[in-house]
């Protein structure tokens, strides 16, 4: 009898999920988008990579046969219109009823998007410019694009970030909303967005079709002189730029777009005198290749930069005893190290990750080989010196960032954790040089991508500021310590 009632609550759970699954449906697999112009006229669809913020860690929607969820854009202006269809819902049963797609989705779009008029033509959109000034224009493949900066206080600004801001978290993995809400917080916000420019367009339409959007936030710093301030605005006061959202829509991935957004803004944000450091807010795998690429590139013009290697014969014997701390200072040379981090404005642990690639770079591939180095700082061989050497100083760095986390650790492991983080940062650093200098011998110089044309006006103030400094993790992909910021956890997505 026992066992009857066991095929019986197992015939029961399994009508019960066939029903379940009848009903259900995956909320990224239904969910289209749309980029449109002002008359309608459709320019380009895609999924959403990401529907969990909405629709539970399942992304799962019960309730509906033949569901389709459509949000539409108007491509200039964001413009958001909603529309839902399906074949068949539900009938609810007590507490077991279809989901409320609508409800899901409110907090992340406008009012407006789900109005039936939504989709109205813009009057004018022929006329339409971006909020802001344009700071960048670059031509690939024969078609054009323009790069806009504004403030947040700029009230078009403002309602063309919340048209979108649904994009974050359907696009970036942890995305969330920006929070707008307290006006005076709002002019320390810029919104950089990347459009491409249709060259011909019908009545009515506009040339402008979004390709991507950032978001920077500004935070002040502590100044060590205060009479070289600037008080004529409390903009104008040393300052720290973080950048939080970073997005290239589907439609332009892979084609160089986020590093000629990500180039701009950095020229842009880091232009100013009062800015001191150019950081950015809790990046992801792929936002840190493409933000190491773009660094590297950057700082390999500077002949200074390029100069900096692992001085292997220039550390005396004495700091080369077991009690003695690792002579980093020695091993590549710290004046010239923080001078140039200061004049390039990055963040700490970044320009030491930067610097830790190109001291390898100078190294030949053959000799990055632990089995090498057997003799250590006595090998015959200069170059395996020089690499014994460059693991000793980036091994170092690893230790300080994780050392809370080591020092729990017996010896023994603290030994092979260490080396086991140290290879995957040799890979991924070796990944990063080829990369870079790929892209050097198609492009020598950075400057010939685009010419740079920056409006803004410099101020003087001091040019000295205390450091951010952030723990990591030794067991992070590449040995890179992800950072975390004050401005809500979203990770930025790139092509």
């Amino acid at each position: 009898m026992a066992r009857a009632h066991v095929e019986d609550d197992d015939e029961l759970d399994q009508e019960i999920e066939a029903q379940v699954n009848e009903w259900s449906a995956n909320s990224t697999e239904c969910f289209s988008i749309e980029l449109v112009r002002s008359d309608g006229s459709d320019i380009v669809a895609f999924e959403p990579a990401y529907t969990y913020a909405m629709f539970g860690e399942e992304e799962a929607i019960f309730g509906y046969q033949g569901l389709e969820i459509n949000l539409r854009f108007v491509a200039h202006d964001l413009t958001p219109s909603l529309s839902i269809s399906h074949a068949k819902v539900f009938p609810a049963q007590g507490d077991v009823q279809p989901t409320d797609i609508k409800g899901a989705l409110r907090k992340y779009l406008p009012t407006h998007a789900f109005e039936e008029d939504g989709e109205q033509a813009i009057t004018s959109a022929q006329d339409w410019r971006p909020p802001g000034e344009k700071i960048q224009s670059y031509d690939r493949e024969g078609t054009s694009f323009e790069i806009w900066c504004a403030s947040l206080a700029d009230p078009a600004a403002k309602r063309l970030l919340e048209n979108m801001q649904i994009l974050a978290p359907l696009f970036i993995d942890g995305g969330s909303m920006l929070e707008l809400e307290q006006d005076w917080t709002t002019a320390r916000w810029k919104l950089y967005t990347l459009y491409e420019v249709e060259s011909e367009t019908s009545a009515n339409n506009s040339p402008y079709v979004l390709a991507g959007y950032s978001t920077s936030y500004r935070s002040f710093t502590f100044p060590d002189r205060l009479d070289a301030l600037d008080l004529s605005s409390p903009l104008y006061l040393p300052s720290r730029e973080r950048l939080s959202q970073f997005l290239i829509l589907p439609s332009h991935q892979s084609s160089g777009h986020g590093q000629a957004l990500y180039n701009t803004m950095y020229k842009h944000l880091t232009a100013p005198n009062y800015v001191r450091e150019f950081t950015i807010e809790d990046p992801n795998e792929d936002f840190d290749q493409l933000r190491d690429v773009c660094d590297l590139l950057l700082l390999r013009q500077d002949s200074k930069f390029r100069s900096l290697g692992v001085q292997a014969d220039s550390i005396p014997v004495d700091k080369l005893s077991a009690e003695s701390e690792v002579p980093t200072d020695l091993i590549i040379p710290i004046q010239l190290r923080d001078s140039l981090r200061e004049q390039y404005k990055l963040q700490s642990r970044q320009f030491a990750r930067l610097v830790e690639i190109q001291a390898l770079s100078q190294i030949p591939a053959l000799h990055r080989s632990k089995a090498r180095i057997t003799r250590k700082e006595k090998s015959t061989n200069q170059h395996d010196k020089e690499y014994f050497f460059w693991r000793l100083y980036t091994k170092q760095r690893l230790y300080i960032f994780n050392r809370d986390q080591i020092s729990q650790l017996e010896a023994s492991e603290r030994v092979e954790k260490l080396d086991a983080a140290l290879d995957s940062v040799v890979e991924g650093y070796q990944e990063i040089l080829e990369r870079v200098e790929r892209i050097e011998k198609e492009r020598p110089t950075l400057s010939e991508e685009m010419s740079f044309r920056n409006k803004r006006k410099r101020r003087n103030v001091v040019d000295d500021d205390d450091e951010e400094e952030d723990s990591g993790d030794v067991n992070d992909n590449e040995g890179n310590e992800s950072e975390r910021a004050h401005t809500g956890g979203k990770k930025p997505r790139i092509e």
